[in-house]
Order: structure tokens, then sequence, then C-alpha cells
């Protein structure tokens, strides 16, 4: 087994064809992007729950276990199953495949053994060279394409235009695609070329949602306009569609921050997209069902607020978590950071802080920290079954923040000590509490909760 990131498609395609190509047996909803997949994948995944389809689900990286990666109506593959499984898809491994490879050929042939009828699938890292992008005959029916930002450049390219071209790699020729609200000019630029290239025959731009200012906190409004949703012809005219006031959909969010208005609104569109298709079956998703599936939508590790009470005191107390692991990720946070902040008229905010190896700590450090925040960096554990992922070590992330111009910087040997040391903080200067800059931090911190309580 190959522990290396290899970007082709030889190995997977050999291997599913040594098992007999379970991916060509259930339909396929596709996402791509740099960030927001994995919350678009969980309501697009509900929302189909809702209408009564039998679902599976394809994330990565897991959160805790791999087999979280692996979902059939929204629940994580069992434990004796996940082992059998990968057994199975093992033993046929005769092309030094990767772990990841073998994890993705794991989930298309558990998809079809359990015969759902559609599946959600994430993109690991990329698209067009992507483990996951081998759904040729039949294609996708409908490629997502989520906001695009600098990442993986390493792997991906160095400028915002080779990675727009290696995230829209996953759409077909004549195929459906949805493109989240982008904040960059290049990656718009590349993708309208694509499309063209590709002869999309139905593309939708998305327009975000906006918050019910008259409603309670959480509830959100988006028309749905046909003008939104174009064939080749128009596409090729114009992309800026103006949206009609009518029909739309009022519902509730779960997911904290304004960056949800995008990914439900993509998610939307998606689900839009897919109920127009001539395939009978998907016509009975109603509002009603997208409502009630947005609704009951859960995905840990995203601006969440986790209860560390039982590792701490007895005290009730919470942190906010979040993955953050990017630049567009960490406005994003940070941008909630001071909403919360604002809230209870507090001015500052103690960052637990982990990366990745090879992240743009920098940038990301200036984008997350404002005079008088504390940074309090450490490490991440080994991650089971990806060798490849390393954290940077803490005195790399305290020489970047000083670099950024950081001086409040504290020293921690671990996570409960970091976590103790934060408390302390809290108690002396006020403010809130952050653990991000990865989901592997992420966690370590659930893994913690769970073992405590």
């Amino acid at each position: 087994m190959s522990t290396g990131i290899k970007l082709e498609l030889g190995r997977i395609i050999t291997l599913l064809n040594l098992i007999n190509n379970p991916h060509t047996r259930f339909s396929v909803i596709h996402i791509a992007g740099t960030n927001g997949k994995g919350s678009v994948s969980a309501y697009i995944d509900h929302i189909l729950l809702k209408a009564g389809f039998k679902t599976g689900r394809f994330n990565s990286p897991h959160l805790l276990e791999p087999r979280d990666s692996i979902r059939i109506n929204g629940i994580p593959t069992g434990n004796e199953d996940f082992r059998e499984l990968l057994k199975f898809i093992s033993t046929r491994n005769t092309v030094n495949a990767s772990s990841f490879e073998l994890l993705t050929a794991s989930a298309f042939w558990w998809f079809a053994k359990q015969n759902i009828e559609i599946a959600v699938v994430e993109v690991g890292l990329g698209g067009r060279l992507d483990a996951t992008n081998v759904f040729n005959s039949p294609p996708p029916l409908v490629s997502v394409i989520t906001s695009i930002g600098m990442d993986h450049a390493e792997l991906l390219g160095n400028s915002i235009q080779e990675i727009a071209r290696e995230k829209i790699g996953i759409v077909k020729k004549g195929g459906h695609v949805v493109i989240a609200p982008q904040n960059e000019v290049g990656a718009i630029d590349t993708l309208n070329r694509c499309i063209a290239e590709m002869e999309c025959s139905r593309v939708t731009w998305v327009k975000p949602a906006k918050w019910d200012k008259l409603r309670s906190s959480g509830w959100a409004t988006l028309c749905l306009d046909d003008n939104q949703k174009y064939n080749r012809k128009l596409f090729q005219l114009s992309r800026d569609v103006s949206a009609s006031a009518e029909p739309s959909l009022n519902f509730f969010v779960p997911l904290k921050g304004d960056i949800q208005l995008e990914n439900v609104a993509t998610a939307i569109a998606a689900i839009d997209q897919l109920r127009k298709l001539e395939q009978g079956a998907f016509k009975r998703i109603s509002n009603g069902h997208i409502i009630d599936g947005i609704a009951s939508t859960q995905w840990p590790g995203r601006l969440q607020y986790v209860d560390i009470s039982h590792l701490v005191s007895n005290r009730k107390r919470r942190i906010l978590v979040d993955g953050a692991h990017n630049l567009p990720a960490a406005i994003s946070l940070r941008n909630f950071v001071d909403q919360e902040l604002d809230k209870t008229k507090q001015r500052h905010a103690h960052f637990i802080f982990a990366s990745k190896k090879g992240k743009d700590v920098a940038a990301i450090m200036k984008a997350l920290v404002r005079n008088g925040d504390t940074i309090l960096p450490l490490k991440f554990s080994e991650v089971d079954g990806m060798p490849w992922v390393h954290s940077c070590d803490p005195s790399e992330i305290s020489a970047y923040a000083v670099k950024s111009g950081i001086l409040e910087i504290k020293a921690v040997d671990n996570l409960n000590h970091a976590l103790q040391s934060a408390l302390e903080l809290q108690e002396q200067r006020g403010g809130l509490i952050v653990l991000c800059g990865s989901l592997y931090l992420v966690a370590d911190l659930l893994r913690l909760v769970q073992t405590a309580s």
C-alpha cells in the first residue's frame, strides 16, 4: 500500500475494475472546492433523506475515525463492517493503491452492496486527478464546485487559476454544474472558460441566502429563480442573471456563521437541479423536504461550541472550535469570532492552534489574530489511516506568529495544558477561547471530551 499523495487515476480505475466497478451502480452528486464541501454535502444528504431516498455519503478527511468517512443514510459504517470492508478491498489491491484510494474503493463498493439510490461524494484533494473522479459512465447527476481559494499549492498549482482548473476537472462534457459564490476573480474566469469548453448543459451560479431579520437568529431566506439555471446558449451570452423576487424559501440554518449562507444556498441549488432532471424519482423532492433537511443537518467541528466541563471543572464551560485550515476559512472564522465578541462586549480571543505541515501559517495568523489576542500553539496527534499527514511543530507556529506581529504567545505541553491555560487567560482577561487550525486538532478535543464524559 502506498502512503504518499500521488494524484493520478490509473490505480483507482484498475482497483475498481477488479471489484466489478461498483461506482457505476448508483447515482452521484460530486462535490469539489476548497472550503464548504463538507457542509454542502451534509445539507444535500439530509435533504435527500427527508425526501425518502437511501443515500451514501463519502467525506474526507474523517473526523474521529476513518469509518466516519463512509455513511449510509447519514450513519457511519459500523466498526465490524468497516474492518471487513477494508480487508475485502485490501486483498484485491494488486496495484499498490494508496490508503485514500483503498478507502474510496471501499466506500463505492459498500454503497453498491447496500443498494443505495444516490451518493453524495466529496473530493479528497483537487478534483481532476482525485481518486473520486471516476464517474464517467454514468456521469454525476450534478457536479458542485464550492468556494475556491489558495490551498495545497504544492500539488494543485501556484495560482488560483491552476487550482480552479483542477477543481472543475470533475465536470463531465455536457454535465450539470452548480458553482458556489466565488471571491477570486481568477477562479471565476477559469470556471467560466472550463464550463464553456465542456459545453455544460445546465449551470447555476449561486447567490447566497440572506438572514431573515424579521425572525429569530438562524433563520434565512433564499429566492428560487429559474433564470439562474440557464442553458448553454444563455451562459455564453451572460453570467450575470438577475433573480426575481419569487418564489422563496424560509428555513432554519443550524450550522453557525455567515459562510453558511453560501453553503446552504449551494446545496439548495444542487437539489433544485436534481429535481428538474428528467429522472422522475427526484421530482418528488419538495420545498418542505429542503426546509426539513436543512434544519436536521449536523456537521461537527465547524463553528461549533463544545462543552469541556468534564475536562476542566464542574462549572459549565464551552469553547468554540473550527477547522479553519486555510486563509479563506480563517477569514470566515475571524468574522464569526468578532460577531461573538461584540455580542458579549468582550475584546480578546485566545486561540489554541495547530496546523498541518505545508499550510500557509503566516497568512492564517494574520487573518485570525488581533492585538491583545493570545496564541497557544501545539501539535495534533497522529492521524489514523493518513500517515502522510504531519503536524507543524509548535515552535514553527510561534515563529510564524512572531513574524506576523503577534506577541502574546503562550507555550503549552499538550491539549489538556492548553485548555487549562486558556481558561486561566479567560478568567484574567475575559474573552473567547477558540480551538482551530486543523480538523485533526478538533478531533483530538472531541475524543478527549468523549472519554471524559
